[in-house]
């Protein structure tokens, strides 16, 4: 028996009809009870919502039913549970409406759409459980696998979660829904590219094309014709269908679900909608892209909505036949013990370092260290050797034999895919740790730090390297010297600059301890040792660090000089070439940053001068002046600092010029100290 002759004998697809029509007309009243919203977009991917979460198939071998979507209401962070993502996150009015109705929240819910303390926020904003000040706290919405809103972002977080059940033998399918203006953003192609070659093929995308966008008709704006061939030469697998015809849906979808094989590739569905079906008046506008309608509109489409909700009705009053019996949902025992990452840290204690080495390469033999840990898994971005991962990717290669071992892969120059692939790997519990230059990380990508990363507060460890004008004569276009103060204007993210390599192992270590986003800022150069046994400076050794801690490096009544990250050297230098009592402290964790410290040195010496190989405006400079001003502490402040763009030239040379060098702190403290 055909799979069409299932549905029609059981009612299926009036069954489907009515559950459309029915969150059409609770998404159109959110919309209007809130005058704020985008009903165009909500009404074209209804049928495609309720597909998903309500559509089921008829195995002809069993005659049982299967759920195209497998999901649990009372569980909703189950780790087998297939996952949506809705790209076109200004469509989430029809997602609340079938989360609401498939039970994951009452209806009652919706009521307070965009209101000031509900979860259903304008964009979906991913549910998350987590501890906050010892207490367990909830995030988000329930049913919403991850946070969108800002176009472009979602098939790289469909590609992180497909990676995540490739390499840790999850059984899950992963649907991400876009929308016309998804497809016009560059980000959105990095992952077309991605997935196919990667294998991530349990990607099921699902184009809402209704060809039109925010300012007029797709078409005549920026035209994605000829998509399917392109997406073809992109090695997808693609299908176009009439988005609004349930039997080509579950056709489509129903397909995917039952041919994923090693070989498969990717499935792409082309599904052509019509921008505020189910509304005659407001059809094909587009004016309602995000124009609530007013309250006469509402009542003629709420009209509408329920003469077709009555008409389904009576035709589904009689008898439909085969009786529907649904396959029970099987969910798999526990996984075994969750490893200890203090047990392993125990277990690979740091290296001794007895000469120069940059910090890349203390971070890159921690995490090679620590690699047993099986949460941890490297991204890169073409740059693996530069940043330091290297030694890990090589123990735990994409191509490895056995899947638990496939912890790393490098994406190619896409700094942004790779970022939100990150984001969607912490979003399933893992600890993603990704690699670039930190001109890359914090500033191609960083609307997906805020985005992805941030605002769920997920646990990426975000490696900015190369960083400062110390990075030398790559020039301007890679020297990152706002980097801090772009992470530093977001809220929860840790910041560190270790100052040698030592220290960079071993916080790193800490890092991985930190149940949120980290930015670990190092340096391409070797650095000379300031922690390790018989140093140069007389810094009494340490090899123990924390998060949060600064550290007196030298003692001084005059003057005290705060720096972190491999300038410290050139602070610690000019202390000992001036005739006054210069006290060095060395401020790895830029946020939070050691406050305690800092009122101790303004006690105790009345000046402070800031040292960083950064702008100015935004660095630790900006972290020590917020504690002063806070604690309203009566110090003297001055800073050396970068105040503009740098050149190329070699690291010594541009510290001089630049006013960094030792001779140069040296005349700053000239001034300072009178």
């Amino acid at each position: 028996m055909s799979q069409r002759k299932f549905l029609d004998e059981a009612g299926e697809v009036d069954r489907l009809r009515m559950i459309s029509t029915k969150i059409r007309k609770m998404a159109l009243e959110n919309i209007t009870r809130t005058k704020t919203g985008h009903p165009g977009g909500s009404l074209s991917v209804t049928d495609i919502l309720t597909a998903l979460y309500f559509g089921r198939t008829c195995d002809p071998e069993s005659g049982l039913w299967e759920n195209i979507l497998r999901y649990d209401p009372a569980d909703p962070l189950w780790p087998d549970r297939d996952r949506l993502i809705l790209s076109k996150g200004h469509a989430a009015p029809a997602l609340y409406a079938s989360l609401a109705e498939a039970g994951f929240f009452s209806d009652d819910l919706l009521k307070i759409y965009r209101k000031i303390d509900s979860p259903l926020e304008g964009h979906p904003a991913m549910y998350r459980v987590r501890k906050e000040g010892g207490q367990v706290v909830e995030r988000g919405t329930k049913g919403v696998d991850f946070s969108t809103g800002s176009l472009g972002h979602g098939l790289s977080a469909g590609a992180g979660m497909a990676l995540n059940a490739k390499v840790y033998g999850y059984d899950y399918q992963v649907y991400v829904i876009l929308g016309d203006g998804d497809m016009q953003e560059g980000m959105t192609w990095e992952a077309c590219l991605t997935i196919p070659n990667k294998g991530l093929n349990r990607v099921c995308g699902i184009v809402d094309c209704n060809r039109l966008q925010v300012d007029g008709r797709t078409e005549d704006i920026n035209s994605l014709d000829p998509l399917a061939r392109k997406l073809e030469a992109f090695n997808w697998e693609v299908k176009e269908i009439d988005g609004h015809d349930f039997y080509e849906l579950l056709d489509a979808l129903h397909g995917f679900k039952t041919s994923r094989s090693g070989k498969s590739r990717p499935l792409m569905i082309l599904a052509h909608t019509v921008k505020g079906r189910g509304v005659s008046e407001i059809e094909d506008v587009c004016k309602y892209h995000a124009v609530p309608l007013s309250e006469e509109e509402y009542g003629r489409a709420e009209t509408e909505c329920l003469a077709l909700l009555d008409r389904l009705d009576r035709r589904g009053s009689a008898p439909t036949g085969r009786k529907v019996q649904v396959k029970p949902l099987v969910k798999r025992s526990a996984a075994g013990k969750e490893q200890s990452l203090a047990e392993i840290i125990r277990r690979n204690p740091c290296q001794e370092y007895r000469e120069p080495t940059a910090t890349r390469i203390g971070y890159g033999n921690a995490v090679a260290r620590l690699g047993e840990y099986e949460k941890i898994f490297v991204l890169n971005a073409d740059l693996m050797g530069a940043c330091g991962s290297t030694a890990f990717c090589e123990k735990y290669p994409e191509n490895a034999d056995a899947p638990e071992r496939r912890r790393s892969m490098n994406v190619g120059v896409q700094e942004a895919n790779m970022m939100t692939m990150g984001a969607a790997l912490a979003a399933c519990g893992r600890i993603p740790v990704v690699n670039s230059f930190g001109v890359f990380s914090t500033g191609r990508a960083w609307e997906m730090v805020r985005q992805d990363i941030a605002y769920p507060r997920l646990n990426v460890k975000i490696i900015g390297s190369h960083t400062g004008i110390a990075l030398g004569e790559y020039g301007v276009s890679h020297q990152a010297i706002a980097d801090v103060g772009a992470m530093r204007i977001l809220p929860d993210i840790v910041i560190i600059e270790p100052s040698d390599a030592l220290q960079a192992d071993l916080l790193f270590e800490k890092a991985l301890q930190v149940d949120g986003p980290v930015y670990f800022r190092v340096g391409r150069n070797p650095t000379p040792l300031v922690y390790a046994e018989g140093n140069a400076f007389g810094v009494r050794p340490v090899k123990e660090f924390e998060i949060g801690k600064g550290y007196r490096v030298r003692e001084g009544k005059d003057l005290t000089l705060i720096c972190s990250g491999p300038i410290l050297v050139e602070a610690l230098t000019a202390a000992s070439l001036v005739k006054e009592s210069v006290a060095v402290i060395d401020m790895p964790t830029i946020r939070p940053v050691d406050g305690r410290l800092i009122e101790e040195a303004a006690g105790q010496t009345g000046r402070i001068c800031t040292v960083q190989d950064h702008y100015e405006n935004g660095g630790l400079r900006d972290e020590v002046m917020a504690v002063i001003a806070a604690r309203r502490i009566p110090v003297q402040m001055e800073y050396v600092a970068l105040s503009g763009f740098a050149k190329s030239g070699s690291p010594a040379d541009l510290y001089d010029r630049f006013g960094l060098s030792a001779r140069r702190i040296i005349e700053k403290l000239k001034l300072t100290i009178k």
